[in-house]
């Protein structure tokens, strides 16, 4: 089966206006809606005047009021840097106004130590913190009067209001392997981001099947892309993109972490001619089963991220193979 066609939403704002930023995106949000997108997922950034889109939840509660088909996703929500009561509450209303549409996408956010620390959460213990988080999220979206006496969080017989009239699928992004393992047994599928190689890929996907060998990790893999007629432009397209994203991804990179290389990066993402990238796309499929591309488009230029998402829907799935 071919994978779910996806829009990974960065807010990317090369000018430093926050407001048109905001503005555009969601704009475009409505517009991969309309050219009938599977999936719109949500990126969360703190404090960076580049990806302006710290409020995760309200960019989703607007996509939930302008789309009426596509699912909405987190990509992802940060648990260890929320109230889990609050988080339980926004995911829930989130999915009701969907009328069930809502992927409740979640990291640790540990590989951001600064933002981390602005919210007053030890680096080291993100992860743990994350995780306490999100069984208590669960728990409150599943159960009533919900007693709770962890590390981080407490709570005494607390009934969520509202709560969903489904469960709500959800998926972890991560590369330790015993969160890998506790996401098999909890059957949370993974979200990979658009950095991860194919032998990391494979080495997580390893990890999950060892854990729960019926189970499916549903893999949603994020991908910058950008196709057209000719590689060539394609490639002058990408290239600055990538080269502008590496740089700053490296200032913000934690000390001692390999910095990204843009050349790499453009190896392994979804840029080409219409038929290489849709030979690219069913690759991917063939070799981890990949349930969702998140597509980021490689130009931050709002009239060119139209023409990039509508020739992934017009171009590129067309030439998918048939189911």
């Amino acid at each position: 089966m071919n994978p779910r066609f996806g829009y990974l939403c960065l807010f990317d704002n090369p000018t430093l206006e926050a407001g048109r930023a905001l503005t555009r995106q969601l704009i475009l949000v409505r517009e991969a809606e309309r050219m009938r997108f599977d999936d719109i997922w949500f990126a969360e950034h703190h404090f960076d005047d580049h990806f302006p889109s710290g409020a995760n939840s309200v960019m989703l509660g607007y996509a939930a009021g302008v789309t009426m088909r596509a699912r909405i996703g987190s990509a992802s929500f940060l648990p260890a840097l929320r109230d889990p009561i609050q988080l339980a509450e926004d995911v829930a209303s989130i999915d009701l106004l969907t009328k069930g549409r809502f992927s409740f996408g979640v990291a640790s956010g540990a590989d951001f130590p600064k933002q981390i620390l602005n919210f007053g959460v030890a680096p080291e213990d993100a992860n743990e913190r994350g995780l306490e988080a999100l069984e208590l999220v669960e728990r409150l979206l599943l159960e009533s009067e919900v007693t709770h006496k962890g590390k981080y969080f407490q709570v005494e017989k607390l009934s969520l209001s509202p709560r969903p009239e489904q469960k709500v699928p959800t998926w972890i992004a991560t590369t330790a392997e015993s969160t890998i393992r506790l996401a098999a047994r909890k059957g949370y599928g993974l979200m990979a981001s658009a950095t991860c190689t194919n032998e990391e890929l494979h080495r997580i996907l390893g990890v999950y099947k060892d854990e729960a060998p019926d189970g499916d990790p549903r893999l949603v893999l994020a991908r910058f892309g950008f196709a057209t007629q000719e590689r060539a432009e394609a490639v002058s397209i990408a290239t600055p993109y990538l080269e502008d994203f590496c740089a700053k991804a490296n200032a913000a990179r934690a000390e001692g972490e390999a910095p990204l290389d843009p050349q790499a990066l453009l190896s392994m993402s979804l840029v080409g001619s219409f038929k290489e990238v849709a030979d690219q796309v069913n690759s991917l499929n063939e070799e981890f089963g990949v349930h969702g591309i998140a597509m980021a488009p490689t130009t931050s230029q709002f009239d060119t991220v139209k023409r990039c998402l509508a020739a992934f829907v017009d171009e590129i799935r067309l030439r998918l193979p048939v189911d």
